[in-house]
């Protein structure tokens, strides 16, 4: 059980889903934008629109990735690190071909890095991925981050 993590620290974890709870993804979506461009970090965004896309390059959308279960399969089969930002998961996460997608991603052992941060208002994520999940909470007011983990 993990007391508390910064966001810094999630990235830099070998904790491979996390749950960021948030009233403001553009916010976040920015910070990560930023990230990817002063480091050079691999960081992809996800809408129901588009699928894939690296941050910093909006306009170059991976094929093939525009539904949920479509870019887990993209993520859980890619070679390179990255961190993938997934919006609006919450009702995604109660169908069982997604909550075994995102296991498939929890149960790779091929060295190959990879980060999924789901955000949304509010996520109630099934008890069978809880116990692999970092739970963060952004809010504008102060810092607050909740974390459990593997």
């Amino acid at each position: 059980m993990v007391d508390s993590l910064s966001l810094s620290n999630v990235i830099e974890s070998d904790f491979r889903l996390a749950a960021l709870e948030t009233e403001q993804p553009e916010r976040l979506f920015d910070v990560f934008k930023h990230l990817t461009l002063t480091t050079g970090k691999a960081v992809y965004g996800w809408s129901q629109d588009d699928g894939l896309y690296r941050l910093g390059t909006e306009r170059i959308f991976i094929p093939q990735t525009r539904t949920i279960g479509d870019a887990l399969s993209y993520i859980a089969a890619s070679r390179h690190y990255g961190i993938y930002l997934l919006r609006d998961m919450g009702p995604s996460l109660q169908k069982p071909s997604i909550q075994k997608a995102l296991a498939r991603i929890l149960d790779r052992d091929d060295q190959v890095r990879r980060l999924v941060i789901m955000l949304d208002s509010s996520l109630e994520v099934p008890p069978e991925l809880e116990k692999s999940v970092v739970r963060i909470r952004h809010s504008v007011q102060g810092k607050e981050v909740n974390g459990r983990g593997r």
